[in-house]
């Protein structure tokens, strides 16, 4: 059925204009807002439906920085040249996002076991990055590591360009829906941390085809230990998922368990014909 573009364009501006979701990449939008009117007749409906489907894309309730006050915090503690400072603050921001703020405990050993598999890396993609990156004090990489980061949030993107400047990194931040686009940049490693489950949720098998794009010889896909909710231990029904998403591949998986996070460092070679 061919849409009517009125139709999308008026779907997409009341979403945009909307104050929760109207940060999200209009890119990301678009997509769902034509995918809602096959649906929904009412443009109504489908506007509903795009915020919906955002609000699992996107899930605000893991938290976010005031980005704004994020920034300034940044500009005045790396000014100061000061590493310990600078680190604190660094983790009181990954501290605002559950993901990241359950990693925290982890983050003196997470990234050198991983490395130790994979080897220091000279480039990095970060897969659907919420605030990630700014672990970077915590990976023992030199600033001329070219570190490229893929959110859909276009705030939290302009905000880690701003760390990315202030620490003498290459602002490599891009607004980008990997679920649409995947990236294009070649690099030696690539974090997809504690994401494969909601996106497996909001886009269905697209987990696998993602994972054979990404132009890298190690994947980093990591999953949580235990549900957010009543703590159920998710190790066998994760490493049963991982065995699904990579049988067939000709990859060489090392699985690292920390305490909260299951990890997956797998090595990849040319997919069989």
């Amino acid at each position: 059925m061919k849409l009517d573009e009125t139709q999308v364009e008026a779907v997409v501006t009341a979403v945009k204009e909307s104050k929760k979701y109207g940060d999200t990449a209009e890119t990301t939008i678009r997509a769902l807002a034509v995918d809602a009117l096959h649906r929904y007749k009412k443009p109504k409906q489908a506007i509903k439906a795009v915020r919906a489907q955002l609000h699992s894309i996107m899930a605000p309730y893991l938290g976010d920085p005031d980005y704004e006050a994020a920034k300034r915090a940044v500009t005045a503690v790396f000014a100061t040249n000061d590493a310990a400072q600078s680190k604190m603050v660094c983790r009181d921001i990954l501290g605002t996002h559950l993901s990241t703020r359950e990693r925290l405990p982890l983050l003196d050993r997470f990234y050198r076991e991983i490395f130790a598999v994979t080897g220091q890396p000279a480039s990095l993609l970060d897969i659907a990055c919420g605030l990630n990156p700014l672990a970077f004090p915590w990976m023992g990489l030199p600033t001329s590591t070219q570190f490229y980061a893929y959110d859909i949030h276009e705030p939290r993107i302009d905000f880690l360009n701003h760390y990315f400047r202030a620490q003498g990194l290459a602002p490599l931040a891009k607004v980008q829906d990997v679920a649409h686009v995947f990236p294009q940049e070649t690099a030696d490693v690539a974090l997809f941390l504690k994401e494969m489950p909601r996106f497996t949720r909001n886009y269905g098998d697209l987990g696998r085809p993602l994972l054979q794009a990404l132009n890298v010889r190690w994947l980093v896909v990591s999953y949580p230990e235990v549900s957010t909710h009543g703590g159920r231990n998710l190790t066998h029904r994760y490493r049963e998922f991982m065995g699904q998403l990579t049988d067939g591949l000709p990859w060489t998986t090392t699985e690292i368990l920390f305490d909260g996070e299951l990890v997956f460092c797998i090595e990849k070679s040319e997919d069989k014909p």
